[in-house]
């Protein structure tokens, strides 16, 4: 059995190319079998990738970079808790709660 096409694609199994089109500025990572050259290599993969995965991917970073907690700020509201002086401001708190939600689902 030879299956050709595939969501409308009519290429050979393993010979299509992945490449979005269009505009941005895009980053590409390419891979040869054999030590061809990736420049018209009948082997060869590549992957460009949009601005968005860019910013995704360097937000997934900065976030398994960062310190779980911030020690100094969670010892600073320990005390304050401890000694009944913290006074969350409930109006701050429903305002940010609400850009939050606008942010995410519009």
């Amino acid at each position: 059995m030879d299956i050709k096409t595939v969501f409308g694609i009519n290429q050979g199994y393993g010979q299509s190319r992945v490449k979005r089109g269009g505009a941005g500025d895009a980053s590409s990572v390419s891979r040869t079998d054999g030590g061809e050259s990736s420049s018209g290599a009948s082997g060869a993969d590549k992957v460009t990738l949009s601005g968005d995965a860019k910013l995704v991917s360097l937000a997934a970073t900065t976030a398994k970079d960062a310190p779980d907690t911030r020690s100094d700020r969670v010892a600073v509201l320990k005390a304050q808790v401890e000694a009944g002086t913290y006074q969350p401001d409930s109006h701050k708190i429903a305002e940010k709660m609400l850009t939050m939600d606008s942010e995410l689902f519009g």
